[in-house]
């Protein structure tokens, strides 16, 4: 249950989902904050979201027995597979300071959680699925939505990190 929990994530309350997802948010954060190269942004993120979704498709059925529900709200590890897909387009941000990477992470990790909740489409018909598949498909479809989101959004998300860096610094964005 530790794994599916996300290290426990799960079991926060309120809101365990929103828990579950800040694992990519930070990740990304913190490597573009630090100026990561590309590769191995990208490469952290594949792999977070790589291993998030095994370990829901490996015990997604046991974690639904042990928590007696199909998609437990305590089975966290597909909201860190849906919002690493969801950050991905930012591995692809160069010189960013620590106000953009605070800005995109959080547009990241704010449209992964609407898209989330609100399942459009076909994303809502993926969460009845079985097993441990149904439980992380919806999330990879909607880090998906979420990711081409941000790719067009990007650039407007980096106009505002630039106006609140001129806030914070004192100087006008330009």
């Amino acid at each position: 249950m530790f794994w599916l929990t996300a290290g426990g994530l799960g079991l926060l309350r309120p809101a365990p989902g929103t828990w579950g997802s800040l694992p990519p948010a930070a990740l990304v954060c913190a490597m573009l904050g630090l100026g990561a190269p590309t590769l191995a942004t990208t490469l952290a993120l594949v792999a977070m979201c790589l291993v998030s979704t095994w370990a829901c498709i490996r015990w997604g059925d046991e974690g639904e027995r042990g928590f007696n529900a199909k998609d437990a709200s305590s089975i966290v590890i597909d909201e860190v597979a849906g919002g690493a897909v969801a950050a991905m387009p930012l591995a692809f941000v160069h010189g960013a300071g620590w106000i953009e990477a605070v800005v995109l992470s959080g547009l990241s990790f704010l449209l992964f959680r609407a898209f989330d909740i609100w399942k459009p489409g076909p994303i809502r018909l993926m969460q009845r699925w079985q097993g441990g598949l149904g439980v992380v498909a919806d999330d990879l479809a909607a880090g998906s939505l979420a990711g081409v989101v941000i790719m067009l959004f990007t650039p407007q998300a980096l106009s505002l990190a630039a106006i609140v860096a001129g806030a914070i610094h004192g100087t006008p964005a330009t």
